[in-house]
């Protein structure tokens, strides 16, 4: 018996597809307009957040244009099955990573500041072990994941509040997952996020709460600033909840 994975889709990956049915029965012709928002949640049976996701990914690859005040019509030129399939699945994920890294700057900032303002002897002893770990597991993506969510989650001891803490080392956990199955090794440099990791927790001995708030946004920018890197097309990331109306 033969026996295979069984792969997971995503709800916003569905809707493209039932949207690419109708691209190639006919039922959206070319330079047609697409249905609104609401009207294709109904008829998918979906929520409205999974059509603007799915709408927005093939935008950006070359499905649509979005022609402001009149809606989104499918393009007389179309992208070419292979291209398009090869990219979804990277533009979901990149929408996905940075609605994370902004709900973490949210909670971290917040946390980082409580830190500043409350960390005894004792929290500036552990976040100065975990500096180190993290120093010393730079060579090996898997551990530096391990000590970096060690040091954060020292942040947030050191904050003194329980629920933002476990609030945070949800999203944590899932980021860190997403970032070794789905994305190159070199998504996070290790040397700067020692070097920011560090100022950070300079910021914190000084009881510096808004440096200390600045420097984790920066530290968390790291990310963020490689993601678009890697992929140009997620600049307009900003946009795609205006995508569709």
């Amino acid at each position: 018996m033969k026996l295979e994975s069984i792969q997971r889709i995503s709800t916003p990956e569905l809707v493209v597809r039932e949207i690419l049915k109708n691209i190639q029965s006919g039922e959206l012709p070319p330079g047609g307009k697409l249905p609104s928002e609401r009207e294709l949640a109904k008829a998918f049976g979906v929520g409205r957040s999974s059509i603007r996701e799915a709408v927005s990914a093939m935008t950006l690859v070359g499905y649509f244009q979005v022609t402001q005040g009149k809606g989104i019509f499918l393009k007389e030129d179309l992208p070419s099955q292979f291209a398009f399939n090869t990219t979804l699945s990277e533009i979901l994920e990149a929408y996905w990573l940075f609605d994370v890294i902004e709900t973490r700057e949210i909670l971290e900032c917040s946390l980082v500041r409580l830190a500043a303002e409350r960390a005894g002897a004792k929290d500036l002893r552990k976040l100065q072990e975990m500096l180190a770990d993290l120093e010393h597991c730079q060579e090996d993506i898997h551990e530096f994941y391990r000590a970096d969510f060690d040091f954060h989650m020292a942040i947030c001891e050191a904050a003194n509040n329980d629920v933002l803490c476990e609030m945070l080392r949800l999203i944590i956990e899932k980021t860190h997952s997403r970032y070794l199955e789905h994305l190159p090794n070199t998504l996070c440099r290790p040397d700067q996020a020692i070097l920011t990791a560090g100022q950070i927790l300079q910021a914190i001995e000084g009881h510096h709460p808004e440096k200390a708030a600045d420097l984790m946004k920066e530290h968390l920018n790291i990310v963020k600033e490689e993601l678009l890197r890697i992929m140009p097309q997620a600049e307009d990331y900003k946009m795609k909840k205006e995508l569709v109306k």
